[in-house]
């Protein structure tokens, strides 16, 4: 298939998507309304499928499995926090081996949006209106970095080819996506941010530490004579705490327990 010469109008894409929408929510198990609140990776596969057929005749499925040791596989990610979603060719390590893809979505980043921060959402350059588009955008993203890998064996959206490809068949404007982040979150829904001095309690004790990492949970560094040395020169204690028992506090708070 000759990739950098598929061009599908703006009316043609419309309609192919809204078909591919519609089709997922009278067919899934899962996503029966369009800020759906679960999703399994069957779901991923059917989307994927409806795609290759409308866009590409199933060229796309028919060459991994010309290529791949294995059908493609999809996988929901709820660690990864920056990227809506991820492509991957993973090769073997033995001589003469073969290769298999995978496509992940960052389905806890997929939850943030549209639910208790309330911003436009924007990926690929063009406004989502509820989870569903946001996801049919990511995977139009993900199959564009698939196909380049198929035929090119390497793939960059920042890169003339991969935008004119996503810009021709998907009408994406952008390689980029302006989703609600783990961190954007933990900022609007409870004060707290990287960097930030927070409060919490801890089995009877009161501490105050230095957020160092947010994720499900938010990593606390409290300053501890037991604890590991850091590059600071001091040393301190890592406590895993859930966003909502923590507390921001001024920076001259800064004492731990």
């Amino acid at each position: 298939m000759d990739l950098q010469s598929r061009r599908f109008p703006p009316d043609v894409v419309a309609a192919q998507t809204a078909a591919i929408r519609n089709a997922i929510l009278g067919e899934s198990r899962h996503i029966h309304r369009p800020n759906f609140e679960q999703i399994g990776t069957e779901d991923l596969a059917s989307m994927f499928a409806l795609y290759d057929l409308q866009f590409f005749e199933g060229w796309l499925g028919q060459t991994v499995k010309a290529q791949a040791d294995s059908p493609l596989l999809f996988r929901l990610s709820s660690t990864m926090t920056r990227a809506g979603g991820k492509t991957i060719r993973y090769r073997s390590r033995c001589p003469g081996g073969g290769c298999r893809f995978e496509i992940a979505i960052a389905s806890q980043m997929l939850f943030m949006n549209f639910g208790d921060v309330s911003r436009p959402v924007t990926v690929c350059g063009l406004t989502c209106q509820d989870r569903l588009e946001t996801l049919q955008r990511i995977m139009e993203h993900e199959i564009i970095h698939l196909a380049e890998l198929l035929v090119w064996q390497r793939s960059s959206c920042s890169a003339r080819r991969f935008k004119s490809l996503a810009a021709n068949i998907f009408g994406h404007t952008d390689a980029r996506h302006a989703l609600v982040t783990v961190h954007e979150r933990a900022a609007v829904q409870h004060g707290v941010c990287v960097g930030g001095m927070v409060e919490f309690d801890f089995e009877g004790q009161h501490l105050v530490g230095r957020v160092n990492r947010i994720h499900r949970r938010a990593t606390v560094l409290v300053q501890s004579a037991d604890g590991r040395k850091y590059s600071d020169g001091l040393r301190y204690s890592k406590f895993y705490v859930p966003l909502e028992r923590l507390r921001p506090v001024q920076a001259e708070g800064n004492q731990g327990g």
